[in-house]
């Protein structure tokens, strides 16, 4: 439904709705009024009246709620009824009330005709209901002013009603006029900024191209610069790994100097006891006592030597550790200095040397822990065969020759034990060696980073074209602006 069907529509049904109520109390006032009516109407004719005109009404409704015709049939039902009511209650002066309601139901369609026509009527019908009142009223005397009064007021309404419409037309009128001189003004500017929307458009094509180089230029810088960021950034990781790597390694080896020395201070102790056992063999059978504390001592101090020789072979484990994660740091920079080209290259070389010495490395720390394994297992037989000279103490007296002859195997082992432990310092002084060369290689890393700088060169270059390119959008954009301004 378009909306000025719908205008219609909504003015008929509230037409319908409040006209629905003048009808009911006017019949409802022909009901109340009918015993002391005069007149040439009588109450039943004006019912039967009135019936057939809200048929009419409620018809004119039905059948043209959505048409302008419905609007003047349901005015003229209401007229009509108007009509019948006056003229069949000459003898209520208040009657006229209906009429008032009657124009200013007739206001909603704001139809200066069908108002003018309606006022009209409804003081022609006050007009007649004068003389009818006169004729046929028994209260002339008392309420012939009030009649003229009630005709005053009827036209008094009349004529406002009409002024209403006629001013409420020309205001209308003068509303539309202004609404299209707005929307000429509208078309006006729509066409003018539709042509600054094409001058900009034009410059803007200008932008979007300088842009799309400053993009792509942008994007190979972006590239560059990922690239030499993720390589400073590798480079950075392995050095700080290398280092801490180099601090275990120079931790564990300050670990394995002390325990050399407190397994060389141990077998000190252990070969002293045993020339002292040795010299005191012949007179086990008077000093047996002497001989089990002498017995127990030295099994305490093999123990002691034996979890010496433990604490050694993890830290081996530990060297070997680092050693493995050396190496393999040393690959993955292997693999990166080739990824980086000729930047690459002195990385490449400091990479290898770092390979070679973590394989050296990892040779002396093998060699150490399998001298370590035999000492264990030496240390081993000689606590176990310490703990079978204290047990055998309660019997020496039978086997004073077997005592003997496990002193000089013991004092063989305690030997061996000086000899590997021998071995095992100078194989600490060659980690030493190689962890110098290893902080000398990390060293030279700074040399490399140099050539990875030199990277950045081009990423300035690129830069600077990104920066004519930005220029030119800006000279583009300000003419845009200019254009924008002439025409406002």
């Amino acid at each position: 439904m378009e909306l000025k069907d719908r205008h219609v529509y909504e003015r008929n049904k509230l037409a319908f709705k409040f006209g629905s109520i003048i009808m009911g109390f006017e019949l409802l006032s022909t009901i109340v009024y009918r015993a002391a009516r005069v007149g040439f109407l009588t109450t039943t004719v004006m019912l039967v009246c009135q019936i057939l005109i809200a048929g009419f009404f409620v018809y004119s409704y039905l059948r043209y709620s959505k048409r302008n015709r419905g609007k003047y049939l349901m005015m003229m039902a209401l007229l009509g009824s108007y009509l019948v009511v006056m003229l069949g209650s000459v003898h209520i002066t208040y009657i006229w009330a209906f009429g008032p309601g009657i124009l200013v139901l007739v206001l909603l369609f704001a139809d200066n005709k069908l108002t003018l026509v309606t006022a009209v009527s409804v003081v022609g019908i006050n007009v007649i209901y004068i003389p009818l009142f006169f004729k046929y009223s028994v209260e002339v005397a008392d309420r012939q002013y009030a009649v003229y009064t009630d005709t005053v007021f009827s036209l008094l309404i009349a004529l406002m009603s009409v002024f209403y419409v006629l001013l409420n037309s020309r205001h209308n009128a003068e509303s539309v006029e202004e609404i299209e001189e707005g929307a000429r003004l509208q078309e006006e500017n729509a066409r003018v900024m539709k042509e600054i929307g094409e001058q900009i458009a034009s410059k803007l094509e200008d932008a979007n191209e300088a842009m799309e180089g400053l993009a792509s230029k942008v994007q190979s810088s972006a590239e560059s610069a990922q690239q030499i960021s993720e390589s400073v950034t590798l480079t950075a990781e392995a050095v700080q790994t290398q280092t801490e790597m180099n601090a275990n390694i120079t931790e564990s080896l300050e670990n394995i100097a002390h325990q050399s020395r407190a397994m060389r201070r141990n077998a000190d102790e252990v070969t002293e006891n045993i020339s002292d056992g040795n010299s005191l063999v012949q007179e086990l059978r008077k000093k047996s006592e002497e001989s089990s504390a002498i017995n127990a001592e030295t099994a305490t101090m093999t123990a002691d030597l034996q979890q010496s020789a433990d604490t050694v072979k993890d830290i081996v484990s530990t060297i070997l550790d680092i050693s493995g994660q050396t190496n393999l740091l040393a690959l993955n920079a292997s693999i990166e200095a080739a990824r980086a080209g000729e930047a690459g290259k002195g990385f490449a070389v400091v990479a290898d040397e770092i390979r070679a010495l973590s394989e050296h490395t990892k040779e002396s720390a093998e060699e150490i822990a399998n001298t370590i394994d035999e000492l264990i297992k030496k240390v081993t037989i000689a606590s176990d065969n310490m703990q079978r000279s204290v047990d055998s103490a309660n019997q020496q007296g039978e086997m004073i020759v077997e005592t003997g002859d496990k002193f000089k195997e013991i004092l063989e082992k305690v030997t061996d034990l000086t000899r590997r432990a021998t071995v095992i310092s100078e194989d600490v002084d060659s980690c030493v060696d190689a962890n110098t060369k290893v902080m000398d290689a990390i060293s030279n890393l700074s040399a490399t980073s140099e050539e990875v700088a030199a990277s950045a060169e081009s990423s300035i270059t690129i830069s600077e074209d990104c920066e004519n390119d930005m220029k030119n959008t800006e000279d583009i954009l300000h003419a845009i602006l200019e254009i924008s301004r002439a025409n406002n």
